[in-house]
């Protein structure tokens, strides 16, 4: 799997560049949404879909510092340290570019969890012509509607014994390993992190910095501001949602790239507020260098032949968000205040 930076002809930089527009899915035409269904569908029978499935479940690849454990679940190559959020981006750029050879018209959705934190089981997103709905409880939690059920025929999903996964099939098990979804007010505490990330660059609930806070390692063990126990953001909405996106194989279900379409415009958004509040301290990422292998600034992203650097602008990278989060200027912030 590879992912290469190409610099634009003389001629195309003689015109603006026509940006991808990323759209939440309720902004999404039901020809938008069925166009992208049916390109995830295609990238199923041609057997691409499943090259995605691997490369994550594969990147689980210690990637530590001497005297630290060397275990995927201590840090790896795209999760519990700094390349978390790069990686995932190269991630969607390969899928979006994928499911674009099929359709050049298909747009790559994300679903903002928090607009329907209220009421998550009515979330138009488990709708038969979106992901369809949970998984039965009565069979192995295999999902029955929808475009992505076994049953339709289109969608197999083999069988992953090694998570007790023993038939084959999409499996889902909403709210039982936690019970909500992350609100707009648990959002707002990684928006106001200060810095990208802090050492030791990895998933201790006290460690601050945008990324620890948005992957959801940093709990109420750590910081009394978070109302619910257990792992939060990004991390919470895997276990909500349950059956293979509690495992690595989470994107067996593609409901995972409209989730983390929406960590990465979360990001885009922190990274605006950043350039707007701080510009003197661009890229405004940790660590530059002497981190762990694969998490530094000018490191390559495995499997992909990018580097952190290159993941860094999203209009480089040809696309934008269309619901930008509103840009004010904060008021500047004393040296000696507590942070």
């Amino acid at each position: 799997m590879s992912l290469r930076k190409t610099k634009p002809s003389k001629a195309s930089k003689k015109r603006p560049r026509r940006l991808i527009v990323r759209k939440e899915i309720h902004a999404m035409s039901d020809g938008e949404r069925d166009a992208f269904i049916e390109g995830v569908l295609e990238l199923k029978r041609l057997g691409i879909y499943d090259e995605y499935v691997h490369a994550h479940h594969h990147i689980m690849i210690p990637t530590v510092l001497c005297g630290e454990p060397r275990h995927p679940e201590y840090r790896n190559g795209a999760h519990q340290g700094p390349a978390f959020l790069p990686w995932h981006r190269a991630f969607l750029l390969r899928f979006e570019a994928d499911l674009r050879k099929i359709n050049p018209s298909i747009i790559l959705p994300y679903w903002d969890w928090t607009r329907d934190a209220l009421d998550p089981l009515r979330s138009p997103i488990w709708g038969p012509k979106w992901m369809g709905g949970n998984g039965d409880p009565k069979d192995h939690d295999l999902v029955k509607d929808g475009p992505f059920a076994q049953a339709s025929g289109k969608w197999h999903v083999e069988a992953f014994p090694e998570y007790g996964f023993d038939v084959p099939g999409l499996r889902r098990s909403f709210q039982r390993h936690v019970t909500s979804l992350p609100t707009p007010e648990d959002l707002s505490r990684a928006m106001n992190e200060s810095f990208y990330d802090l050492p030791p660059y990895n998933a201790d609930p006290t460690v601050r910095g945008f990324r620890n806070v948005v992957e959801g390692w940093r709990t109420n063990k750590a910081d009394p501001a978070v109302t619910t126990d257990g792992s939060q953001l990004h991390n919470r909405v895997h276990l909500w949602i349950g059956g293979h996106m509690y495992w690595m194989v989470s994107p067996s279900d593609p409901v995972f790239f409209l989730h983390h379409c929406f960590i990465d415009k979360v990001w885009a958004d922190w990274q605006a507020q950043k350039q707007l509040d701080d510009p003197r301290w661009v890229p405004h990422y940790a660590p530059m260098e002497c981190g762990p292998r694969g998490h530094n600034y000018y490191d390559r992203l495995k499997p992909f032949n990018v580097t952190v650097e290159e993941m860094m602008d999203i209009k480089e990278l040809g696309y934008q968000y269309d619901q930008a989060r509103e840009l004010k200027p904060r008021p500047p912030k004393s040296p000696f205040e507590a942070r």
